[in-house]
């Protein structure tokens, strides 16, 4: 009922056109239950007599009923069918909204298949409830009630036979109800795994051809796929248990009518006109019996299908903004970490980490692979919350900041290269929507970019394909680069940015970089000594802390795991160098 409560609340803004719906369904109703009064009429005071006179204006209307539930059905149908469709379109366009705010938590944990499921097939379900089951369930309950009313004041002995089998059927209906919401719910789960499993497979195609792992991926596909198979069988086996039965025990109303009706009739307590009129009574109330497994289950459908939609807008961001939340005085760069610790899953990623980065300054951040270098960057801009200790942004800690304006003076190149299926110039401007060409054109030159981009079939207004497909790592890379420069950020965070570009690139780019960044705090995350040596601060992140820190030559004398970094990446250099001197 919580859901149904919700779903109610969610046709608020159009409750007047679902009112006029539900009284223009009213007069489809009422149209039928005044039909059979016309049709005894005519069999009790025309066929008798053969009075043709009284024949015409009982048909006509016959005929003006007809008119009223035709029309009435035209206008209700499309007037809730366009309701429907502006609440689908308001809770799918507040959901995304609502996963646009989560953090990046939520995203470490729900699959983009899984999430697909619901912004697809399960608001599709919400709908058809919105469509047609609210009027399918309004329809045949005033139906069966107002033919239970009509049929009391005919014969109230009829009302009471046919009334026999309402208790049965009702129980078995809860029965039914209670069997087959959890099946639909599997049903969704498993949906929801089917679509992950084909958008994982679709999206590292290149990866399963590269491994010829078709048949294994194909076979996995066809286990989830036999899966959902297997539960929707379950489903149609419960279906097939309950839903004849009902079948049977609504039937059996046709001939406990005629049988009270045929005694009454015989007895003299009842006339032939009557009779046919009860007998179109009595469809009203089979019909709604008969509907009541399809309107199990299509409700069951949709409340399954709401939950999990509700369930992801109750998922609340552990990122909150404060109502009392503000912005530095200016935003010129500093960056301060005090005593910070972060904890993910229950274990700690960072620990007692404490260091300040001032204005203009480029901080170098190293370390051995899950050290923490990526989970420290994160946390300047808030994307994930401190356990301990406190980050503050030109004086004012992060959680006291409004997060908009603190995200907006953060350029962040991040280690996985994500480019949407746009054009390289809106790829580029991402950040900046309304830049201009010239400074999408100077920010691509800082990044390199221009050359690749120029020999591009349409430059700048070529596009690129699913997550920057077409383009090869570097010069994703580097369109990347090109998208933090232009939003001209107060901290710019180069997350392992140039791993995939050669040394030559990265060497131009670094110099193209020092007139961007000499007002402005770097974070450099690298596995390359040549990317990191002119900082002016590095940090050698183990085991989570802090290890070692201080200029390239600072750490190059303490000849600690920064030196034995260096010793590494340059030792094949060296041994190289040693045998061709000795050929030579």
């Amino acid at each position: 009922m919580d859901i149904i409560k919700r779903l109610a609340g969610m046709m608020k803004p159009y409750r007047r056109k679902v009112a006029l719906a539900l009284f223009l369904q009213t007069l489809v109703i009422l149209s039928r239950l005044l039909a059979p009064f016309i049709t005894r009429d005519i069999v009790n005071d025309v066929i008798p007599s053969r009075n043709l006179t009284l024949l015409l204006p009982l048909c006509a209307e016959l005929l003006a009923l007809v008119l009223v539930r035709a029309a009435s059905n035209y206008a209700r149908s499309v007037m809730l069918e366009r309701v429907s469709q502006n609440v689908t379109y308001d809770l799918r366009t507040g959901l995304y909204k609502h996963l646009q705010e989560l953090p990046y938590v939520f995203y470490d944990t729900h699959r983009i298949g899984e999430i697909m499921s619901r912004m697809t097939g399960d608001i599709e379900g919400v709908r058809n409830l919105l469509a047609g089951g609210i009027i399918t369930v309004y329809d045949n309950a005033l139906n069966f009630i107002g033919a239970l009313i009509f049929l009391t004041f005919m014969s109230w002995q009829l009302m009471l036979a046919l009334l026999i089998f309402a208790p049965l059927i009702a129980l078995t209906a809860w029965q039914f109800n209670k069997r087959i919401r959890p099946a639909f719910r599997n049903i969704r789960e498993q949906n929801a795994a089917l679509n992950t499993r084909t958008q994982e497979n679709i999206s590292g195609v290149r990866v399963v051809k590269a491994f010829t792992r078709e048949d294994y991926e194909s076979d996995q596909f066809s286990k989830d796929n036999l899966k959902l198979l297997d539960l929707n069988l379950e489903a149609t086996r419960i279906w097939s248990i309950f839903v004849p039965l009902m079948e049977l025990m609504s039937s059996l109303c046709t001939p406990i009518m005629l049988l009270v009706g045929g005694v009454l009739l015989v007895n003299g307590r009842m006339d032939i006109g009557t009779l046919v009129a009860v007998n179109g009574y009595v469809w009203l109330i089979i019909n709604p019996m008969r509907a009541l497994s399809g309107i199990i289950n299509m409700v069951a459908q949709a409340v399954t299908s709401a939950e999990k939609l509700f369930y992801y807008q109750d998922f609340g961001s552990a990122i909150r903004e404060k109502d009392d939340a503000r912005e530095p005085a200016a935003f010129e760069g500093r960056v301060e970490f005090d005593h910070v610790t972060f904890s993910y899953g229950g274990e700690d990623i960072l620990t007692d980490i404490s260091f300040e980065a001032k204005p203009g300054q480029t901080i170098a951040v190293m370390g051995a692979t899950g050290s923490g270098k990526s989970t420290l960057v994160s946390l300047i801009g808030r994307y994930y919350d401190v356990k301990a200790g406190s980050v503050r942004v030109d004086g004012v800690d992060v959680r006291d900041q409004k997060l908009k304006p603190l995200r907006s003076h953060l350029g962040y190149v991040m280690q996985e290269t994500f480019l949407f299926s746009d054009t390289l110039t809106d790829n580029i401007r991402f950040g900046r929507p309304n830049a201009e060409m010239p400074r999408v054109e100077r920010a691509a030159k800082v990044a390199q970019a221009t050359e690749f981009i120029e020999h591009m079939p349409q430059g700048y207004e070529t596009v690129v394909g699913e997550r920057g497909m077409g383009l090869s790592g570097g010069q994703k890379q580097r369109v990347a680069i090109a998208r933090a420069v232009l939003i001209d950020p107060s901290i710019l965070i180069m997350d392992d940015s140039t791993s995939a570009v050669d040394m030559e690139t990265e060497y131009l780019i670094q110099q193209e970089l020092k007139d961007v960044l000499k007002n402005r705090t770097t974070f450099i995350i690298a596995h390359r000594i040549s990317s990191v040596k002119n900082a002016d601060q590095i940090l050698v992140l183990d085991g989570g802390r802090i290890a070692e820190r201080g200029t390239h030559q600072q750490l190059l004398d303490k000849k600690g795991i920064y030196y034995r970094m260096v010793q590494d990446q340059y030792r094949d250099f060296d041994q190289f160098a040693g045998r061709k001197a000795g050929e030579a």
